[in-house]
């Protein structure tokens, strides 16, 4: 034992002995304060005396803190995660340093070492035992300081994660301080990131302030802003249409009659549908546009009266004459171009939701309401010959995923020509209410989950409707026919914007840089 550590454990029982006296004994926790300058086990020893006796020594407070502070920046992990531990030993004790002390905590979470945030977290929790509503505060304090995006999503996944989750089971005070810090992150729109948004939006729609129609619609006032919809749209600029995907996945649930979404169909028909081609381009650009032709069709749904519907609706018309092609001067029936089915049923459901605005629309001009009907006869053709198809044999030897395909197709086609029937009335008719074949998979998925009770198995044998158990059907082609069935887009598409299909994009946010945030803790 080195003569250092010795004197540090003399000054230490003189200090517990003193019991109610401790106060008379400033020297020797002067002394104890320069212990952290030794070796590895005068550091810790020094911080444990400090932790213990910090009340007993008001006018030391700041100094001893600040001996602290430094272990915190020690080269060994060992003694940083000591000292960390001791921190929270003095909030204890000294509620007012709880503050500072949690932003020096948060501010360690970001250190490249596991056990540095692990130890961080730890504390953190137990001083969210103490204090909850000033350490939350404190943390989204220190995140909106923070002008890196990753190091703010670190921290907000701690929240949401440790403190918050589910945030409907929090107390009143501790939901509303998430609501209205929540709001203020999402007020720096330009710095936010996807990944920000994402989770931002998700908590708030959990809250009970999500669940108001004022609530619903203050989010989509966020959304909005963060979308830019009175700016231009340009699909080459980085992540934009990433962008404009995740707000509108997330606005989608808040529509409803009395928060219309008749903005956001505005900006998709008047600034996305004219940069289709744009679009296109892009690495994944087809399973962009399907995603974007699927919200559109759902904003539709509760779209508000336009001034002008027409100018909208035209977008919406001339992207529909481009996947249902006129029929050629000798039609042949068995040699179709290739059909976009999936696209198609988007365009014209929100067409069909849209044009009962401008009825006129297509009765106007004869000659364009007689192109588009010869459209129509063309492509329930293409329909039909798809229908036969898929009804002439048993589809067997599908994978899980191709056989929830299969089983889309019909109601996709089936959509088409209810659509194409209301449309092909003279004049156009605009009353027949249709599920999108999207949205009805995910209500025949919800259905269909089995209900467990205590005893059954959770594992139930999958059913087919001719009673058969498992069987598994495919989708024949006929030799010599060019019509595409029904095929949407494969590969991925989640929040967090990763994708396998045709090579792999990353994830990219809109942030201003990665400066990063010294650890300047006594400030």
């Amino acid at each position: 034992m080195s003569d250092n550590l010795e004197k540090l454990y003399e000054k230490y029982n003189i200090l517990s002995d003193a019991k109610d006296k401790v106060s008379q004994h400033l020297n020797e926790y002067v002394e104890s304060i320069e212990g952290i300058k030794g070796n590895e086990s005068e550091k810790m020893l020094a911080a444990q005396i400090l932790s213990k006796f910090f009340k007993h020594f008001p006018s030391l407070q700041d100094k001893a803190l600040n001996a602290l502070l430094d272990l915190c920046e020690d080269e060994e992990s060992k003694i940083r995660a000591c000292a960390m531990r001791y921190l929270v030993s003095v909030c204890k004790d000294v509620k007012e340093h709880l503050t500072k002390v949690t932003d020096i905590l948060a501010q360690m979470m970001q250190l490249e070492e596991q056990r540095d945030y692990t130890t961080a977290s730890w504390c953190l929790l137990q001083l969210w035992k103490e204090d909850s509503v000033n350490v939350l505060r404190t943390m989204y304090n220190h995140i909106r300081s923070l002008s890196n995006a990753a190091a703010r999503l670190k921290c907000l996944h701690f929240i949401h994660l440790k403190f918050i989750k589910p945030i409907e089971s929090q107390p009143t005070e501790i939901e509303n301080i998430v609501v209205e810090e929540s709001k203020k992150l999402l007020q720096l729109q330009d710095d936010i990131s996807s990944e920000e948004i994402v989770l931002i939006i998700g908590c708030l729609k959990n809250s009970k302030y999500g669940k108001t129609a004022a609530g619903q619609q203050e989010l989509l006032d966020f959304l909005s802003e963060i979308m830019e919809l009175d700016r231009d749209f340009d699909p080459l600029e980085d992540c934009i249409v990433d962008r404009v995907i995740i707000c509108t996945t997330h606005a989608l649930p808040l529509f409803s009659a009395k928060n219309e979404s008749t903005k956001f169909v505005a900006y998709y028909c008047d600034q996305i549908l004219p940069q289709w081609d744009k679009i296109a381009t892009l690495d994944q650009g087809e399973l962009f546009q399907l995603h974007l032709l699927r919200h559109l069709a759902e904003l539709s749904i509760y779209c508000g009266k336009f001034e002008n519907p027409s100018l909208h609706v035209v977008q919406i018309f001339d992207k529909i004459k481009l996947y249902m092609p006129a029929p050629p001067e000798n039609a042949d029936v068995y040699k179709m171009p290739n059909l976009e089915f999936s696209f198609v049923e988007c365009l014209l459901f929100a067409f069909h939701r849209l044009a009962r605005q401008c009825p006129d629309f297509l009765t106007h001009d004869p000659q364009i309401l007689k192109d588009f009907r010869a459209r129509l006869v063309y492509f329930s053709r293409g329909v039909q010959g798809c229908n036969k198809v898929l009804n002439s044999k048993p589809i067997t030897g599908l994978d899980p995923v191709n056989t929830t395909k299969a089983k889309i197709a019909p109601s996709l086609l089936n959509n088409i020509n209810v659509l194409i029937k209301d449309l092909f009335y003279q004049p156009p008719m605009y009353k027949c209410n249709v599920t999108l074949s999207f949205k009805q998979e995910i209500v025949e998925k919800e259905l269909k989950k089995p209900a467990t009770t205590s005893g059954q198995k959770r594992h139930v044998p999958i059913t087919f409707d001719n009673g058969n158990t498992g069987a598994k059907h495919s989708r024949p082609t006929r030799s010599g026919d060019n019509v595409k069935l029904y095929t949407p887009p494969s590969g991925k598409f989640s929040n967090n914007f990763q994708y396998d299909r045709g090579g792999s994009r990353g994830n990219r946010s809109r942030g201003r840089g990665s400066r990063g945030r010294g650890r300047n803790w006594r400030n």
